[in-house]
């Protein structure tokens, strides 16, 4: 049987080529750029918060990015103990994030070991931390009911993602 390959459906246009040369040459004065290191921790840690927040919010939680700064500094924060337990887990993942590779590589097993520390105490079932997914799932507007994305089917993702790593 032929592995099949997840192949999203989009055109480059000049708009997105343009975009991409911006952040390129961006990319490139960044990297060669002095930081004080005094900045340099503020700015890792702000961008840990934003990738936290961008992360979580994109798959429903509904904390505002001043709610995960506050959790990220040990605060109190009105929010379901589900809601703060994501955001919990996805910024330990991150701090950590170096614990998830071998010599630089990353494995399936890596990559389960990462799903269960992210959703960690946050799902229905405890026993799916950590594992495949066994139904499908959908991006969707959940105002208008519309489906914006439609993930592979799930008896196709241990083969994708196998695949995505070689």
């Amino acid at each position: 049987m032929r592995e099949k390959v997840f192949k999203p459906k989009f055109r480059y246009t000049h708009e997105i080529v343009n975009n991409l040369i911006e952040i390129t040459s961006a990319r490139e004065i960044i990297l060669n750029a002095y930081l004080v290191p005094k900045w340099e921790v503020s700015l890792r840690r702000e961008a840990l918060i934003r990738a936290t927040h961008a992360s979580t919010a994109i798959e429903g939680n509904p904390l505002t990015l001043e709610e995960v700064s506050r959790l990220a500094q040990g605060r109190k924060v009105t929010a379901t103990k589900r809601a703060k337990q994501e955001v919990l887990n996805y910024l330990n993942v991150l701090e950590n994030i170096e614990k998830y590779q071998e010599k630089g590589r990353i494995e399936e097993k890596h990559i389960l070991s990462l799903h269960k520390a992210i959703t960690k105490d946050t799902l229905e079932n405890p026993e799916w931390e950590g594992k495949y997914r066994k139904i499908q799932v959908y991006v969707g507007n959940r105002i208008t009911g519309e489906i914006i994305f439609m993930p592979p089917p799930p008896e196709e993702v241990p083969s994708l993602l196998k695949n995505f790593i070689k």
